[in-house]
């Protein structure tokens, strides 16, 4: 009878916590961010092995802020249907090599915008008939713009191509590189036809060009040009993080009413003794984190634990096996042997070797981005972006992301090959490689303790970046530095002029797993959570829950004891009186 009745009241109290916990929240008003104009775009491109790398990523960053409909082809694939629809054709020729005459011809009767960027050019013929090759390059030290002369910045000896510019009146030098008193003509622009003179978009050069594109697309910003974007975050909140810190810092991004992000790390790993501590384990913190996403913060999602092998949560690499420099394609313990083709008898050997280490990696990342986004959701902390460890990801990792997320937030790793190749877009886009989800990038990095130039660093930063229309001013601070550098670090970031700071909680995203639905629709962030599956998944996800519930009742219990024993203290002293006056 004593186990019936203890089933008895387990379903009891699930029943009536299925019941009781609200199924939705509704917030703030939301804007739509999605672009009304959406062109299409087909790059052609000339690379080593024909392979999408780096260099086109990053082009790919820069267009992704006029358009999500972007296509990739190399030179000898394009066929005359890919020009068909196309409203503007880029090429970019990384590497030098002989074009097919198809794609030259296909060139020279295109009517639509076209932009050549890099080598090959000269093959074009009448599309630049205006420009002498010259074989060398040149270095440059800064840029100015033919639009806003005044907008420069100086940075280290940068290598372009070197070109002349014939007589032709309807040449437009739209960006001139400057080395001393020496010029040499960047970007220009002779009707609907555009050539880049750089082989490669790197920073600082990414920032003119960005700014460049809006000349090539003919379109005004999307909001006021002295208007920047920017946002603050908060980083590495993970359970062992003091909330008395982090209430600080909340409180003085209140009282300025300055919405931020807080990148959220639930569970911390012990690197010494492998014990994990979840945010359930800091009921603080989790009141804490609470208070925050009512008054003005927003959520983001850092990895799970942000280590990989028994590296401390906040220091080491999740998605990337950074002793290797490869993608998670292995557990932790397991000795680590790099395989290459040669390798196998037979291609198909080969093949099905990266095919399981494609499968394995995807199994791991699923698992994780699942475990956070619904541990999150469980303890009423909801996730509206996703931030990787580091930054560091591979370009199957962003695909598989992207069906959790429509947001990501940080930089982005551009090669499989070596984590270190990132970069940040200077402004909001939505690469085609990131597969649907949006960029809010970080430009100006964070508070560094063992740098007393950071700031001044960060803040330079800023203004480098407030040269580009809409140009993004986003860094980070971690919350362990305390409040005193916080207040240090805001003081200095509200003297930038014209910063509009993002709230997650007014822009359109949607996050998902099997078992939690987040999404802003119509204005409002609503979160449907299926309970009764996630209690199932997990039972830690239920046991949280039942020990809150069974906390309160407690705690009634204890009021009502109080309650029970000054009651009868008071009956004492009035039976004590009324004794004494009648023995008198």
């Amino acid at each position: 009878m004593g186990q019936k009745k203890r089933k008895m009241s387990f379903y009891f109290c699930f029943i009536a916590l299925l019941i009781t916990m609200p199924l939705s929240i509704t917030s703030v008003q939301a804007k739509d961010s999605m672009q009304e104009n959406n062109p299409k775009i087909i790059v052609i491109y000339s690379s080593v092995n024909e392979e999408i790398d780096e260099h086109q990523r990053m082009l790919d960053m820069l267009l992704g802020h006029f358009s999500t409909n972007i296509t990739f082809k190399p030179a000898s694939q394009v066929k005359e249907m890919d020009f068909s629809q196309a409203d503007y054709v880029f090429y970019y020729g990384q590497q030098r090599e002989i074009l097919p005459e198809s794609f030259i011809k296909m060139i020279s009767t295109y009517k639509g915008t076209f932009v050549s960027i890099g080598y090959n050019a000269y093959q074009f013929g009448e599309r630049f008939d205006n420009i002498e090759w010259i074989s060398n390059t040149a270095e440059i030290e800064r840029i100015t713009q033919m639009n806003n002369p005044t907008k420069e910045q100086p940075f280290d000896p940068t290598s372009i191509l070197y070109i002349n510019i014939t007589e032709d009146e309807q040449t437009e030098i739209l960006l001139t590189g400057h080395m001393k008193k020496k010029e040499y003509p960047l970007f220009l622009r002779k009707q609907n036809t555009y050539y880049l003179a750089a082989t490669t978009i790197q920073h600082p050069l990414s920032i003119f060009v960005a700014n460049a594109l809006y000349e090539v697309f003919g379109e005004p910003p999307a909001m006021n040009v002295d208007t920047h974007p920017g946002y603050i975050r908060l980083e590495d909140v993970h359970p062992m993080v003091n909330p008395n810190h982090l209430m600080g810092i909340a409180k003085i991004l209140a009282e300025k009413n300055i919405p931020y992000m807080i990148a959220v790390i639930p569970v911390y790993t012990n690197p010494v003794t492998k014990e994990q501590h979840h945010l359930s384990d800091s009921p603080e913190l989790i009141k804490t984190l609470k208070f925050m996403q009512k008054n003005g913060g927003s959520i983001v999602l850092h990895g799970y634990t942000h280590q990989f092998r028994l590296s401390e949560t906040g220091e080491g690499f999740e998605f990337w096996d950074t002793e290797n420099n490869m993608p998670i394609y292995h557990d932790q313990d397991e000795e680590v042997i790099i395989k290459t083709e040669d390798d196998f008898n037979t291609v198909s050997d080969y093949e099905q070797y990266l095919h399981e280490q494609k499968t394995h990696e995807k199994n791991y990342i699923e698992e994780r981005l699942t475990k956070g986004i619904e541990e999150l959701a469980n303890y009423g902390l909801y996730p509206l972006a996703f931030e990787a460890p580091h930054y560091t990801m591979s370009q199957q990792g962003y695909q598989i992301t992207s069906k959790y997320f429509s947001t990501y937030v940080g930089q982005l790793q551009l090669s499989d090959q070596d984590w270190k190749v990132m970069a940040a877009a200077p402004y909001i886009t939505t690469p085609s490689f990131l597969h649907g989800m949006q960029l809010l990038p970080e430009t100006i990095g964070y508070v560094d303790p063992e740098d007393p130039l950071a700031l001044d660093k960060m803040i330079q930063n800023a203004k480098e970046h407030q040269i580009v229309k809409n140009g993004m001013v986003a860094g980070f601070f971690h919350p362990y530095l305390g409040v005193e550098v916080f207040q240090e670090f805001i003081e200095e970031m509200e003297k930038l002029p014209n910063i509009n700071w993002i709230d997650l909680k007014e822009m359109n995203h949607k996050v998902q797993t099997e078992h939690v639905d987040i999404q802003t629709k119509e204005g409002n962030i609503t979160v449907n959570m299926k309970r009764m599956g996630l209690f199932m998944s997990s039972w830690d996800y239920l046991s949280y829950h039942l020990k809150a519930i069974l906390l309160k009742m407690l705690w009634c219990f204890a009021v009502i004891g109080g309650l029970a024993v000054l009651a009868f203290v008071y009956l004492t002293l009035i039976n004590r009186k009324r004794y004494v006056k009648r023995g008198d």
